[in-house]
């Protein structure tokens, strides 16, 4: 019986390929048409994709010639140096795409590192993977000469290759050190989050989002057995399935993984949006219009979401001797300062110990006023709310 693994690799290239291009056609519209601001990141995220998507076309039409099957059943022989040809066609597009995507991750996550040391790693991760992703550009393009001649051998073609040795030796050096620079990407997302101004649902929300990048590592480590197979000339199509299945994988995964990163506002807009996920609010709060804060230990607020009428908030004696008080009054059309990098939240206002003011909507719908615990903050700060009370020293 014919062993044919052909249908595997076409199968794992088709659905990647689809999975990887959905992600990617949602990144840019929640980028542009939600966010409007489309960086470098997003523009390396495309190249990527590119690549991929040529990467998956060569892996499926080498299914026609002969990838998958033992040398001895691929019918008519001369399918064999076609095969190769695809095969080879792959090895640069698939250098490409994973170049220009751990550029991606790695510009992403310099938009919203702060801490030097972060930066540092960043740069030092980026710089390794883009030397070591050009040095197996070229070892993959040039490891027979004439270049042909990886194909061409078999249709008696005068030529030479490097031992195959070196070029399994590379490939699993540059799996070393793509398992390397995926975990780190994934690792310090941990340390960055931590220090952004957001509770802590949103923060362990937003680093399991950014941590999938450590997802594409997986398949990239399940490979290392059969790197091997890359040596065996004589039944090269068969014995580099499972190298090109797991490659497929890897780079689909890390795609996918790396627009994943940046749709919480496409999400947030989706549930916002949804009857499903409608916000309830309870019979204290609908009757009077006020919600309350359920930690006041820690410094409480008062929201008021009627837009007509005009109230005073009732604070607490020692507001002025163990806290400050910021106001945020959210406009029409106002966008969410986000770890994406998109547009400040306008109409904002806010009072702090320098008595830092900003003010960039009018019309409002609402307003916030939050209690936080300052214990720098002397007597003589003042915090102020439109109206006629709530002024404390």
């Amino acid at each position: 019986m014919t062993e044919n693994r052909g249908p595997q690799v076409a199968g794992v290239a088709g659905f990647f390929l689809g999975l990887s291009t959905i992600a990617t056609i949602l990144r840019c519209y929640c980028r542009i048409a939600l966010v409007k601001s489309f960086g470098a990141d997003d523009y390396l995220a495309v190249i990527a994709q590119i690549f991929f998507m040529f990467f998956c076309g060569f892996a499926i039409a080498g299914v026609a010639y002969g990838t998958g099957q033992h040398a001895w059943d691929i019918k008519p022989p001369t399918n064999i140096p076609i095969g190769l040809k695809w095969w080879w066609a792959c090895e640069p597009v698939y250098v490409l795409s994973n170049m220009a995507l751990k550029f991606s991750i790695g510009i992403f996550l310099l938009r919203v590192a702060v801490d030097k040391t972060q930066r540092a790693i960043i740069h030092v991760v980026m710089a390794v993977s883009g030397l070591m992703c050009t040095y197996f550009f070229f070892l993959f393009v040039f490891q027979c000469w004439p270049v042909a001649y990886f194909w061409g051998q078999y249709t008696g073609m005068k030529g030479h290759c490097i031992d195959p040795s070196i070029t399994v030796k590379s490939v699993y050096a540059y799996s070393a050190v793509s398992c390397w620079s995926d975990w780190t990407f994934s690792i310090l997302p941990a340390f960055i989050v931590w220090k952004l101004n957001m509770n802590q649902r949103t923060k362990f929300s937003v680093f399991m989002i950014l941590a999938l990048c450590a997802v594409a590592s997986t398949a990239t480590i399940v490979r290392f057995p059969y790197i091997e197979g890359m040596s065996n000339y004589a039944d090269f199509l068969y014995a580099t399935t499972d190298v090109a299945i797991w490659s497929l994988a890897e780079t689909g995964i890390g795609i996918t993984a790396c627009c994943a990163a940046t749709l919480r506002p496409l999400f947030r807009t989706f549930l916002s949006r949804s009857r499903l996920f409608g916000k309830s609010t309870n019979s204290k709060e609908a009757s009077t219009g006020w919600r309350y804060s359920s930690n006041p230990s820690r410094g409480g607020y008062l929201r008021r979401t009627g837009r007509d009428t005009e109230e005073e908030i009732d604070l607490r004696d020692d507001v002025a001797k163990n806290g400050i008080v910021t106001t945020v009054v959210g406009g029409r059309g106002s966008h969410e300062h986000d770890v994406e990098m998109g547009a400040h939240h306008d109409g904002k206002i806010a009072v702090s110990k320098d008595v830092h003011v900003k003010e960039s909507s009018r019309e409002w719908d609402g307003s916030q006023t939050n209690l936080n615990d300052a214990s720098s903050v002397g007597s003589e700060e003042v915090a102020s709310w439109a109206g006629d009370k709530a002024r404390r020293a």
